[in-house]
């Protein structure tokens, strides 16, 4: 079964992602930088869903630069979720292979997003 690691700091996201996805893939989830680096090294899922907004002194845009630069994580395919419309091209020349709007986006068209994009590891 594939893996998805969820990166978000919201609980009750968290809880309808897993109810959303638990069916198919294996999730797992992490509510802030520094688990979310560990579990990305330790458990190499097939795709990262990364929130923006994360607390601690490093954001979701800190650690999508670090998962890009780190040996164990830089192919991992991420998806960035985010509330902050407009910065999507950004999002994906910093190293994201999608990234979307939050409030633009229901669980239906995320599903379907994340099979293709897990679909295409293989």
């Amino acid at each position: 079964m594939k893996k998805i690691l969820f990166i978000e700091d919201e609980i009750e996201l968290n809880d309808a992602f897993r109810s959303n996805f638990a069916k198919t893939y294996d999730v797992d989830f992490a509510v802030d930088n520094v688990n979310g680096l560990k579990k990305a090294v330790d458990t190499n899922p097939s795709l990262i869903i990364l929130d923006i907004i994360l607390p601690g002194e490093l954001d979701g845009l800190g650690l999508l630069k670090q998962l890009r630069e780190n040996a164990y994580t830089f192919n991992i395919p991420i998806l960035v979720l985010t509330n902050l419309d407009g910065q999507e091209e950004e999002i994906k020349k910093l190293g994201a292979v999608e990234c979307v709007v939050k409030a633009n986006t229901s669980f239906e068209a995320l599903d379907k997003l994340v099979a293709t994009l897990i679909s295409r590891q293989g």
